[in-house]
Order: structure tokens, then sequence, then C-alpha cells
């Protein structure tokens, strides 16, 4: 189910008034029972087969959180009376193992089977080999990249005792299929995310007001901008070649846009949307286009993942603790890893690997630019470091959107500031290019004022008599019901769906 569907917008009103009214009493059993229910219907939508691919992982990492957990109670009771370890740490890593190969396992064969196997074939024959790679049909469950690392951190955080375990089932499966953010993250930890599970939550007026006005926000980004600037987007990369010259540039542009603004969306929608049950995801964005180096950026952009991989992927391998030539060979690693995540696909590695070496080859560049005394020069240092963070992760995205390795050097072969009338040949007209040009500058306006303080606006809109906040309400629906960019189908489903 789309958050931006006729079928969501049915459906979020009938949960969240059954969830207030009958199930968010004194049984905490209940109400996380009908979130299960609410949320198995919700995946359903999109393909009911699939679910028992969550129940499986679910029903897995529940009994093995158990068993490290109690292997962990006797471990420190062995240690306490000077016993050996060596017999629980091996069940403890057997265990361990069990979670992570099978939860992996599912990972590689729903998303990486036919990747691997044709990257087999294209090596053996490297030596003279024909290989015909096993083809399947498969198609890639919905979620399954965001659910399977958030079962595995609880596994893992229970081996490493930086979490215990929960007893209650419906509690521990509620955790992993909440609605709102089990199609495309934030990717929550057990620790922080799990505990909401057992509170009994209270309806709050001023949280449910914040939450739907986050929600709005997030549909604005959605249907106002980054399905507008899509339209254009597609079309480029559809046939690059014709698009040489400033409508491509243009299109490479859009599109860094398009991925942050529909993503960002998505996340806005869920966590206002888990607010409105009495939850609170962890943040996803943070106006990652604003940063001042790329190691800031990677702390503002999808914050859950990068934060993912730097905790089970980046530390263990000895992050920056074993010298500047291991640091930066971590970095490669977790930087390939994470563009592997994003899918089956040698350009997303390559997207993976050239974000690494921005990394640690420009950001050491960056860190020998200093603040000025005058607040004039420190804008200009400011606008200069972000302008160029964002043209080089930008054009890095030319590997993320292309279809294929040789799209993306045409990508690279055809940009250049030429053929400046041929823009209006792309989708959008010109007073459309103008108004999506205004809709941006809004965005950015907002994001300036955000940057230097997220509550400023905020206090001074919720001090306002409540008869304007209503007509705020209501004109800026209207505005995006007119002004919206729709499609059909799934056409302007979020990016993020198929990762």
């Amino acid at each position: 189910m789309l958050f931006n569907s006729f079928a969501f917008a049915v459906f979020l009103p009938l949960v969240f008034i059954l969830y207030w009214i009958f199930f968010n009493r004194k049984n905490v059993v209940l109400r996380n029972f009908f979130l299960l229910v609410a949320s198995y219907f919700f995946y359903a939508w999109w393909d009911w087969r699939f679910l028992s691919l969550i129940i499986i992982s679910s029903t897995m990492d529940y009994f093995l959180g158990l068993k490290l957990d109690s292997l962990n109670r006797e471990e420190s009771i062995t240690s306490e009376s000077g016993g050996s370890l060596e017999k629980l740490q091996h069940q403890k890593k057997m265990w361990l193992l069990i979670s992570v190969v099978t939860n992996i396992g599912f990972l590689g064969f729903f998303k990486y089977f036919g990747f691997f196997a044709e990257s087999l074939s294209v090596l053996v024959s490297t030596f003279g080999i024909t290989l015909s790679p096993v083809t399947l049909n498969i198609i890639l469950p919905v979620g399954i990249s965001f659910y399977t690392f958030q079962t595995l951190s609880y596994t893992i955080d229970i081996y490493y005792k930086k979490a215990e375990s929960t007893k209650s089932w419906v509690q521990f499966f509620a955790f992993v299929a909440f609605f709102p953010q089990l199609m495309a993250g934030p990717i929550e930890r057990a620790k922080n995310f799990l505990p909401q599970f057992a509170e009994l939550h209270k309806p709050d007026y001023k949280i449910f007001r914040s939450a739907m006005l986050q929600i709005a926000w997030g549909f604005f980004k959605k249907i106002m901008v980054a399905d507008r600037v899509a339209v254009l987007v597609d079309k480029v990369y559809a046939d690059i070649p014709a698009a040489e010259g400033l409508p491509l540039l243009l299109g490479v542009v859009f599109f860094a846009l398009q991925l942050y603004l529909d993503f960002s969306a998505y996340s806005d929608i869920a966590i206002g949307t888990a607010r409105l049950f009495g939850f609170q995801l962890r943040r996803n964005f943070m106006r990652p286009y604003m940063s001042t180096s790329f190691g800031n950026f990677w702390k503002r952009w999808h914050i859950s993942l990068s934060s993912w991989f730097q905790d089970y992927v980046y530390i263990p391998l000895g992050g920056s603790r074993k010298g500047l030539s291991r640091t930066k060979i971590n970095v490669l690693i977790v930087f390939a890893l994470s563009g592997l995540w994003h899918g089956a696909s040698w350009n997303f590695v390559i997207w993976g690997i050239l974000n690494a070496l921005f990394l640690v080859l420009i950001d050491p560049v960056l860190n020998l630019i200093k603040k000025e005394n005058t607040t004039k020069d420190n804008v200009l240092i400011w606008g200069f470091k972000s302008v160029l963070i964002f043209a080089c992760w930008a054009l890095s995205l030319i590997f993320f959107r292309a279809q294929g390795f040789d799209a993306a050097l045409d990508g690279f072969r055809h940009l250049s500031f030429a053929n400046f009338d041929n823009i209006v040949n792309f989708g959008l007209t010109a007073i459309e290019l103008k108004f999506t040009f205004i809709l941006i500058g809004i965005l950015l306006l907002k994001g300036l004022i955000w940057e230097k303080s997220e509550t400023l606006v905020p206090d001074y809109f919720y001090k306002t008599p409540a008869i304007l906040r209503w007509i705020f309400y209501i004109a800026f629906v209207l505005f995006m019901v007119y002004f919206g960019q729709y499609g059909d189908g799934n056409e302007n489903s979020f990016i993020y769906f198929q990762f």
C-alpha cells in the first residue's frame, strides 16, 4: 500500500480511530496485536505471499534473541564463579551466525541471485569458460532490505549485550512489521524502539497536530516537487544522447533533488504517521545538501542506514582505530557494501566507491579551508563547500540512476551547457519549469531558516490565532490537490521501495 494512494487515505483514519477508541487501553498485548494485524494487512495489500518472509524472519529472530539472552545470563553467572566461558561464547557465535546467515540469505536470494549468477558467468568467461547463468523470475519483496537490517540489529545487539530480548512475541512481531516504517524505514534499533511497544500511549492534541503537519510537508515534497522534477528526469535518462547538453545537466541536478525529496518525504510521512499512534521514529534526514563536508553529509543523509553500517560494519572492521590506511580501506568497504545494498548492479557499487573517495580525498582538503572572522566570508565559504559537495554528489548519482554502465558513461560524455532551447522538449513546459524553480526556491528558503533554527517558525506559527492556522491548513491542502503532480498506478511510487 502506497502512502500516496486512495487506499492509504482510507486505511490510516480507520486504523487511527480503532486504535485510540478500542485498542489503546490497559491491555498492551491487545494493542500490539491490533497493530500487528493492521501492519500485515498494509503489507499484504501489495502481495500477501511475501508475508511469509516477514513471519519467518520474525519467528527466527524472536527465538534466537531469547536464546542469546539466556546464554548472556549464563555467561555472567559463569564469569562471576570463575568458570570457563569458551563453550558459552562458541554457542553464542553459532546462534548469531544462524541469524546472520538466514537473514542475509533471504536478502541475497531475492535481491542478488541474478546479479551474482551473471557476474560469475562474466568472470569465468575471462578464462575462456562459457557458463550460462541460471535465471529465475524473482520478485523483490518490498521492504526486505529494511526489515532484514532491523531484525539483524536486534540479535547482534543482544549478542553484544547492548539490548535485552523481549519475552512477548506479539511485541517483537509488531516491532518488525510496524506499518509506518515497514516499506522503507527508518531502520530502527530494538534497544530504542522496542520498549515503546511496552508502553501505553495517551492521546495528545499537540502531538497529533505537529504529526499531521509533518505528514503534510512530506506530501508537499513528494507530489509538488519530487514527482514534478521526475517527469524531466525520466525522459532525460530514457534517452541520454538526445538530452545532450543543458537538458542532461538539468536532469542530473533534478534527480539529486528528486532522490532527496522523494525519500525524505517518505520518512516525514512515516515518522508523522508513527507519532499519530504515540510512537517516535528516529530522524532520517537533516538537510544534507547544506553540509560542509562529506563526513557531515553522511551524518545527515539516510541517517538510519548510515549509522547501521557504521555500527555493524565499519566499527567491527576496526573503524579508525588501526591507522590511516586501514581506515580508508574500511571506508571503501562500507561504501561499496552500501552501494550494493541499494541494488543488484555494479553501477550502485561504483556509486558507493565514488562517495568513499570523496570522503577520503576531498574532505581533508575541505577541512583546510577554515572559517574567517567576518560573517560574509563565512557565508561564502559555507556556500562554496555546499555547492561543491552537491555537485560531486549529483554527478555520482549518474551511476545511481542510469540503466547500466555504458548509459552512465554516456551521461558524463554528453554533459555540457549547450542546447538551452531543448529543455522544454523533456516533459515540462517553460511555465512548468518556472513553477518548479519557484517551489525549489521555497524549499531552499525553508532549509536555510531551519538550518538557523528549527523552532523559530513553528513557535511563531503556533502563537497565531487558531482561525488563521486553519485557513492556512485548508489553503495548503487545496494548493497541493490542485497543483500536485499525479501519475497512474505505481508510476509515482516512492523511489526507495525498489531497494
